[in-house]
């Protein structure tokens, strides 16, 4: 059982608690100790093996018994007793935006609900809003949040595809007589949400491909399979497709099974794709198309295919580009990592600056700093910066945009730092006139270097805000303001189409981790994808820029 699964399991037991209304302190317990195993740089089976789980922070006797279980069996008692008395409905509802433990309790206990579709039922029987503090508003957000969640069950973010895809190629690649594996269609292509895990193999011996797939750790079920072609589902309910060819059609089947639908329709019309037999690259399968070679984030219809055919296709940032990183937490706030922890991660990667941006005073549940706590972490960077030659640590914050479009920090306090965010974490629901006036404002605070997560969806669990991206993207090209491409998997945020369209009004762009934990740091990678997916350049990018050039960009702003 792996660490993720573990603390999906712990958090699970979590939640059954809060939804039982247990003993906060046991919720908050099982709570930490499933932070600390997700966070873990070691796998808990070999802490296991040396008697060491007990020494991972945050777990006591108790839980590290169910670990230990956990690890043994692949089972815990104290877990499907709890699954026997809350109804896993009761959970499923928790993935509903604005649904808390609590509200999701009241709901259970007065009307007897207990799964999505009695739910449902209720909400459009005005039958919600009988409850104390809840109303229409209430049922509108209730129906709309079961259509994501119902959408959500369909697909899964890169954060999911991407490891699994890529640890599914190189087990496939181990088979005897295999000579390439690698992830094609929407998960190469970098889509923020694919419906399933595409593999295109090449080899002269089918049959021990399908004894590869088969014999695959997470492989769960074979759906489907014919000599060239296998159809299944692993893990965490991904589908997934086998597409098996003989060598020498593998390149020209890579350029194939990588394009959307309608990219290869057209790109390849009329053509026998036997023509290409024998090649040995995707470049020369393009060079022998006539048209320029088109990165597989761009193939997609949406302009590029003429662009290639008169070879005018920009040249793409790349992940090699990044000197930096301007959004990243620490244990001074919500993170995991110390200062120096993060710090030395940064410098291992080649950064040669990052700006600390840990939450302001209003984000309390996330232990956001106040103006006094601010100050000593500033003095701490800079005894920091004063050790570390190799990179550059900018003093920053990540500033809470509060209902009316003020922000947490006082003017006097935001010109001190070096990289000032402003991001919303709070009243998700305002109609779209008042939430767009309330980003402007902000973006209007010549303070404000970056606005954070501009639309706040959470991919999968929640939509966009309402607001009028356009009057955004104005305001933003007047006063200078950087937008985020905020690089969790989770988020992707600005999309692909506000970027694109953002660099087109001269709006620069950095692409943020947003890390809470130092392994974050590599999160940059779907960053990229997005940004090359908005067909952004380098120079569209500021984070591809050097240390000073990043500075006096700021500071010019002022």
């Amino acid at each position: 059982m792996t660490n993720r699964e573990v603390a999906w399991i712990l958090e699970s037991i979590a939640d059954m608690l809060e939804l039982k209304n247990d003993n906060p302190f046991r919720v908050k317990a099982y709570r930490k100790a499933a932070h600390s195993v997700y966070h873990l740089d070691e796998d808990l089976r070999d802490l296991y093996l040396r008697n060491a789980v007990k020494e991972v922070k945050g777990i006591g006797s108790t839980i590290q018994d169910q670990i230990e279980e956990l690890i043994e069996t692949e089972g815990c008692s104290y877990y499907e007793q709890l699954s026997k008395e809350v109804p896993q409905g009761l959970l499923d509802m928790l993935a509903i935006p604005g649904l808390g433990h609590k509200t999701i309790r009241v709901i259970y206990e007065k009307l007897g609900i207990d799964n999505l579709d009695a739910l449902a039922a209720a909400a459009q029987a005005k039958q919600i809003r009988t409850l104390p503090g809840m109303g229409a508003k209430t049922e509108y957000n209730i129906l709309t949040g079961i259509d994501l969640f119902h959408k959500s069950m369909e697909k899964i973010t890169l954060g999911l595809a991407v490891p699994m895809a890529e640890e599914f190629s190189k087990h496939i690649m181990q088979g005897p007589g295999v000579f390439e594996a690698r992830p094609v269609g929407s998960v190469r292509r970098g889509k923020p949400l694919v419906g399933d895990i595409d593999i295109l193999v090449s080899a002269e011996d089918v049959s021990r491909v399908h004894a590869q797939v088969a014999s695959y750790r997470k492989t769960r079920e074979i759906t489907w399979a014919q000599k060239d072609f296998i159809q299944g589902v692993l893990d965490h309910n991904m589908k997934f497709e086998v597409i098996i060819v003989e060598p020498e059609d593998y390149y020209h089947s890579l350029v194939w099974t990588t394009g959307s639908k309608e990219y290869r329709e057209i790109i390849f019309k009329g053509i026998d794709r036997a023509v290409f037999k024998g090649i040995e690259s995707e470049e020369d399968v393009f060079r022998q198309l006539g048209i320029q070679y088109t990165p597989p984030e761009m193939r997609e219809n949406r302009g590029e295919i003429e662009k290639s055919r008169n070879y005018e296709l920009p040249e793409l940032v790349k992940l090699s580009d990044l000197q930096g990183d301007l959004h990243i937490h620490t244990d001074w706030s919500d993170g995991a990592h110390s200062l120096e922890e993060i710090a030395g991660r940064a410098a291992a990667m080649g950064h040669s600056y990052i700006a600390i941006t840990d939450h302001s005073k209003s984000l309390k549940i996330s232990g956001g700093l106040s103006e006094e706590r601010l100050i000593e972490q500033a003095r701490a960077i800079d005894l920091l910066n004063a050790e570390m030659r190799e990179l550059k640590i900018l003093k920053g914050t990540e500033v809470d945009i509060l209902k009316d479009g003020t922000l947490d920090f006082d003017n006097e306090i935001l010109s001190g730092l070096d990289v000032v965010i402003a991001s919303i974490h709070s009243h998700f629901t305002l109609d779209g006139e008042a939430q767009t006036q309330r980003i402007i404002k902000a973006i209007q605070n010549p303070n404000v270097d970056i606005i954070g997560h501009l639309t706040g969806r959470l991919l999968n669990r929640r939509p966009p805000y309402e607001i009028d991206i356009d009057k955004i993207l104005n305001a933003a090209a007047e006063h200078g303001t950087i937008l985020e491409i905020n690089a969790h998997p989770d988020r992707l945020d600005i999309n692909e189409d506000i970027a694109r369209k953002a660099a087109s009004m001269g709006i620069k762009i950095a692409i943020n981790s947003d890390a809470h934990d130092k392994r974050d740091l590599q999160l940059l990678n779907f960053g990229i994808l997005c940004a090359r997916r908005a067909w952004l350049r380098k120079n569209d990018v500021i984070n591809t820029w050097t240390t000073d050039k990043v500075i006096n960009y700021l500071e010019a702003r002022l």
